[in-house]
């Protein structure tokens, strides 16, 4: 496996990052700028690298291959799923932070990180497995996910208008493509690709911004993205593949949902708490601490499972 792949990619991330802290500090992007900046990006950039997944789709597979992986995914984020349950009651988090805590510890940094470090170490045709397995995370991210970041509790009504969404009808509209004997135009692969290219520049310039608005002895002295980073970085995968062991012989399906089930949170948490009204500051300190440490668990992974 070429390392250099894996950290040029979290490199680029991280310069990214940079950029919106400067232009928060610069005021080129204020607090009202970032909310705008990310609702567009949760509607036409996340719609569009959600469609453009289904469109580049390749490799030919059985139904029953593709529903059995799918199946495993389903394992996979349940088993992500019931951890996150455990974090806000370990960190006796506050009611509002609650949903905070589960989304960054369910939702991690799959497709931008994920598949460039799936095809290093396994080539090109993990990718597509990789894809498979990632299935539910926009299906969830915008169902359970809104849930968690508008605070919602048991006890009260689930509101559909905060549920149903632009990303998620593009998510069930993808599983669907993903079976369509369809060749999309060339012109209409090429815009999905192109807008859903804009997703990490401009998540991460959010992030960044995000964190430009806060002291940056408030982003250091916060405890909690350091005591979530060991448990999102290294215990996360371990219960995957523990679990998913059990469940399937295929090393390199195994790997690929351990590696995936290993990355930083997920970029799109700091979006969805502007969106919703949750702690951004929170979520964005988190993904910066756990995108900064997964420089050194990812490749322990990759070494591991080799």
């Amino acid at each position: 496996m070429d390392i250099m792949i894996v950290l040029d990619q979290m490199l680029t991330m991280l310069l990214m990052l940079a950029v919106g802290v400067i232009c928060a500090k610069a005021g080129l992007v204020d607090p009202e700028t970032n909310r705008r900046l990310s609702r567009f990006a949760l509607v036409v950039p996340q719609c569009a690298i959600i469609l453009a997944s289904a469109m580049n789709m390749q490799m030919e597979l059985t139904l029953g291959r593709v529903l059995s992986v799918i199946g495993l995914s389903v394992v996979f984020y349940a088993v992500l799923l019931a951890v996150s349950l455990l974090i806000p009651r370990l960190f006796r988090a506050k009611a509002e932070n609650r949903g905070v805590y589960s989304f960054l510890m369910t939702f991690g940094n799959t497709t931008f990180l994920g598949y460039p470090v799936v095809r290093a170490l396994y080539g090109s045709d993990a990718v597509f497995f990789a894809t498979l397995l990632n299935t539910p995370f926009n299906l969830l991210a915008f169902t359970v996910g809104v849930r968690m970041m508008s605070g919602g509790q048991a006890k009260e009504r689930l509101d559909w208008r905060k549920v149903v969404n632009a990303p998620l009808v593009c998510a069930l509209a993808a599983v669907v493509m993903i079976f369509l004997p369809v060749e999309w135009p060339s012109p209409v692969k090429g815009a999905a690709n192109a807008f859903g290219d804009m997703v990490l520049p401009l998540s991460m310039i959010i992030v960044g911004a995000s964190l430009g608005e806060q002291k940056l002895t408030d982003v250091f002295r916060d405890w909690r993205p350091y005591a979530l980073a060991p448990v999102r970085l290294l215990l996360a995968p371990a219960m995957v593949w523990a679990m998913m062991g059990l469940m399937t012989d295929d090393k390199m399906l195994l790997g690929v949902a351990t590696l995936l089930a290993g990355m930083p949170s997920a970029v799109l948490s700091v979006m969805l708490a502007i969106r919703y009204g949750a702690n951004e500051k929170l979520a964005a300190r988190s993904v910066f601490v756990t995108t900064v440490l997964s420089v050194a668990t990812i490749p322990l992974l990759c070494w591991l499972l080799l």
